[in-house]
Formats: structure tokens, C-alpha cells, sequence
């Protein structure tokens, strides 16, 4: 029996890439078998080492690395590593080499990911925008004092995160709201993820009714775990989770909101908001030539294999109507 594997055999037992084995051969991670006058057509690797760094990976969760989640979602390895230190990318740390960690994202991550932060091909919503952790508050979050003072959280020209207080006219950094005015917030804004099915997208202008007691009931139904904000100058995009969650007042008509919907439905049926996504995942099987040509395409133009389908699908479409 042999005692090594060949490199396209180490691939295949590891369930990566050949230039991955090359790469574990660099760090140590396996000893390959030198071979001076190159008497075998392929590198060699020994099988001891190989069947120990299997069994390591086998205990290891399965799913993404960071640079591989980067180069999908057209993003620095740098920016995927600060998403995932402020959660909005959802990973597992686990060890990796000697005294260090790695990250791994799950595929149902990657979507939860892929959609909260490619909003469009345009625009990514980073929940840094609409969310500031140090003080556990959300954009255009409502505060109210014992006196019934009201505010709500927006960020000034140098984006500092503070209130706005209507009965002033004025703003007023965070701290200064909360130690002289006594502002307390109106409702959590917390709640379990929700399993990845998509989002669907809002897009309500500045001024409209519907805007603050839509944001005031998603954030405290959906909770910032399953949102995005973005602020524009003169409208606000919102994407929300789809999922069903119940309700005991609606503070709006629906009908009204239906005419800011951009993408995806949202219904009311027996005490449930039901909010459902325009997409839906299928597979197709292509030959594996076009796949890769698809691929290339997408990484050329920084943007994912699906968005690339689905733009040529649609011009496909366009043609033909």
C-alpha cells in the first residue's frame, strides 16, 4: 500500500482544490515527498499527514472562509472581518494552525449576508448605517421622556449618532438626551434572527405618514437582526426579512404601505404580518464549461453567479417582449 497520495488525490480526500494542497504544503500543514529529478509527473504528499489534517477538518464546521465570502460578494477580505466582529456577518470561530483562529460562514450565513449587504447591485446597506452598538440604538428609533418628550435617534452632518427633539427643533448628541432630557427607549429592538427566505424591499420617501409608524413597528416586530436601513437625502430604503410574525394592531392601512413596496409582497392574514420575498432558490444543472465561463464573468464584474444569471435572463426577456 501506499504511504503518500498524490496532489489531485490529496484534493479530493480533503474536499479542496489543488492549489489549495499546495498551499497546506507551504504551511506545514502536510509534508510533501521531495522528488529532486522530478522522476513522477505529480507532487506527492504523505499520507500520514493527510489523513491527520482530514480527520481534523471533519471536526471542523463546514461553510465559507472570509476571503472565499469577500471574492462572492465583490468586498476586501479586510471589510468581511469587520462585518463579522460587528455581527452582521453571522460565523463560527475555530482553530486553525497552532494557537491561532479562523472563520467559517455557512451557506444560509452567506444568503443572510449576500442580501442585507448587496441591497442592489448599486447599494449595500451596512448595519452600521441604521445601527450603533455602543449605545444599542437604531436610526429613527423613538425615545420618550417621563414628561412625554419625544425624540428620535438620526445622525447630524458629521454623522454623529444623537436625537432629534421635535418640541425643540433641535439635536442633541446621545448623552446629552439621555442625562438631561431623560430619554428612555419606546420599545426593544431586539429579536431572533428569522431563517434566511430572502428579503423584501421598501422604499418610502421623507415626509411620507407611513414612514415613522412603519419603522416604529418593524423594529420592535422584526427587530434590527432582520432589517436594513439605508438614509437617503430624500427617501429611505428598507429591507426586511421575509418571515411571518404576529401583531395585535396594525398603526397604519396596509394598502398604504403596499404602495412603497419595491420587490417582494407583505400581506395581513388571521393576526400575522406575512412578508414574503420575490425570489426563490431553484437548481439548475449546466454543463460545467458554462458554469465556469458564468463565473468568470461574475468575478470580472465584481458581482455574484446569481446576479449575473439573473440580469441575463432578464435581458433574454426584454428582447423577446
Amino acid at each position: 500500500m501506499n504511504e503518500w497520495y498524490t496532489q489531485k488525490e490529496v484534493a479530493d480526500r480533503l474536499g479542496v482544490s489543488k492549489a489549495t494542497v499546495y498551499h497546506y504544503g507551504k504551511q506545514g500543514k502536510i509534508k510533501k515527498i521531495m522528488d529532486p529529478y522530478r522522476l513522477h509527473r505529480e507532487a506527492r504528499y504523505y499520507k500520514e499527514d493527510v489523513d491527520r489534517l482530514a480527520i481534523v477538518r471533519k471536526q471542523i464546521p463546514t461553510g465559507m472562509r472570509p476571503s472565499e465570502v469577500a471574492k462572492q460578494l465583490g468586498l476586501s477580505v479586510q471589510s468581511v472581518y469587520k462585518y463579522i466582529k460587528d455581527d452582521t456577518i453571522k460565523a463560527l470561530e475555530v482553530p486553525f494552525g497552532d494557537e491561532r483562529t479562523t472563520y467559517v460562514i455557512s451557506e444560509e450565513a452567506f444568503e443572510e449576508a449576500k442580501e442585507l449587504l448587496q441591497f442592489s447591485e448599486s447599494e449595500r446597506v451596512r448595519k452600521n448605517e441604521y445601527y450603533e452598538s455602543s449605545n444599542d440604538i437604531a436610526l429613527f428609533q423613538l425615545f420618550q421622556s417621563s414628561d412625554n418628550l419625544i425624540a428620535r435617534v438620526i445622525r447630524n452632518k458629521e454623522l454623529d449618532w444623537g436625537f432629534y427633539l421635535p418640541n425643540y427643533q433641535k439635536w442633541v448628541n446621545y448623552e446629552e438626551g439621555i442625562e438631561r432630557y431623560s430619554l428612555n427607549p419606546c420599545y426593544g429592538i431586539h429579536k431572533e434572527p428569522f431563517d434566511n427566505k430572502g428579503y423584501v424591499h421598501i422604499k418610502i420617501l421623507k415626509g411620507e405618514d407611513i414612514l415613522y409608524p412603519f419603522i416604529d413597528f418593524i423594529y420592535e416586530l422584526w427587530g434590527i437582526e432582520n432589517l436594513g436601513i439605508r438614509e437617503h437625502d430624500l427617501w429611505v430604503n428598507i429591507s426586511l426579512k421575509a418571515g411571518e410574525v404576529p401583531f395585535t394592531e396594525l398603526p397604519f392601512p396596509i394598502e398604504q404601505l403596499l404602495l412603497h413596496v419595491q420587490e417582494g409582497t407583505i400581506e395581513i392574514a388571521e393576526g400575522l404580518v406575512i412578508v414574503r420575498s420575490a425570489y426563490r432558490k431553484t437548481n439548475l444543472e449546466l454543463p460545467i464549461k458554462i458554469l465556469d465561463k458564468v463565473k468568470q464573468f461574475a468575478e470580472n464584474e465584481k458581482i455574484t453567479m446569481s446576479q449575473w444569471v439573473e440580469r441575463a435572463l432578464q435581458q433574454s426577456i426584454d428582447e423577446e417582449e
